[in-house]
């Protein structure tokens, strides 16, 4: 057990005996060594629950809207994560004051995807941990010593925001990554609208990506709306794009680039890449980004007289 996850499970402790939090949000063992699951303590004799590991992937933002209403609920968290927190406090789906913050100083964590493509089973997999020089996967007939850029999640070998934004209690430094990956889509229209044909002509409308995105909090999805209906059901090109460009754009000025609607995708769409791009555009015009708690407001509740309007080609 690491120093880190023990503190974790002292502060989370404190909190509830306390009354600091009425529950405690955080990550727990999951059935395979290389998995987590969230985990939720409301007592201070099972916060053993809870571990820290390169596992711990899950965006626990996402209960908050609904969990931190009417109580304190404290949450462990990356530093993406409270990004996402600082993005509904500023839209009023959540209040500070109900909230436990114990954040994470991050080196970023494991896409399991990316340990099936090395020299060994993943079944095989007892334990993984961080170590200096990277990741320390330990098998049943041995140790395995892997590099970050072959382990880590996309989105965190693009991430340079790795202390939290704000928190009641931090535990642990940020590593800063060794190598930034630059992720880029070809400049041409043609060549990016049949790229995006592509990945989304894969759209099984399953919504996962909505339901695991801690800022899609609309308790009536457009999606899901017969008056107006905006998009049928029906999985056909048509449809996924008007689907996911209208989903990207409602994310805009909110999407603080997890890449939990990625990762939960069953057929392997990026989605990821179109919030890049998205928070790119947003950032280069109105000059804000998502989960920045020095913002005053939601991009979308703030007007400049600077500010570009597109539709009058002022850019």
């Amino acid at each position: 057990m690491s120093e880190i996850e023990t503190r974790i499970r002292e502060e989370a402790r404190k909190a509830l005996e306390s009354g600091a939090a009425e529950v405690i949000v955080g990550w727990g063992a999951g059935s395979v060594p290389f998995r987590t699951t969230p985990v939720f303590i409301t007592k201070p004799e099972d916060v053993d629950k809870l571990v820290w590991n390169p596992a711990c992937v899950n965006n626990l933002a996402v209960y908050l809207p609904r969990m931190a209403k009417d109580k304190k609920v404290g949450i462990v968290a990356k530093p993406c994560d409270i990004r996402s927190i600082v993005a509904l406090i500023q839209e009023n789906q959540v209040k500070r004051e109900n909230l436990f913050i114990i954040g994470l100083g991050c080196g970023g964590v494991v896409d399991a995807a990316n340990l099936e493509d090395q020299d060994f089973r993943l079944q095989d997999v007892t334990a993984i941990e961080w170590v200096a020089d990277g990741l320390r996967v330990t098998t049943v007939s041995g140790e395995h010593l892997l590099s970050c850029s072959d382990c880590l999640r996309d989105m965190c070998l693009l991430c340079t925001k790795r202390e939290p934004a704000i928190y009641d209690v931090k535990l642990g430094e940020a590593v800063p990554p060794s190598e930034l990956r630059v992720c880029g889509l070809s400049e041409l229209p043609e060549e990016r609208r049949k790229y995006w044909s592509e990945q989304f002509s894969k759209c099984i409308r399953c919504y996962a990506c909505r339901q695991v995105c801690p800022n899609c909090y609309c308790e009536a999805c457009f999606a899901d709306r017969i008056e107006p209906k905006w998009t049928a059901k029906k999985a056909t090109p048509e449809e996924n794009w008007m689907f996911h460009a209208t989903r990207a754009m409602h994310l805009a000025g909110r999407c603080i680039q997890c890449g939990e609607c990625e990762r939960v995708c069953p057929v392997g769409i990026p989605v990821a890449e179109l919030a890049r791009e998205m928070a790119k555009i947003v950032k280069e015009k109105y000059d804000y980004e998502a989960g920045d708690p020095d913002e005053e407001a939601p991009l979308l509740g703030t007007f400049r007289e600077s500010d570009v309007d597109p539709a009058h080609r002022s850019e």
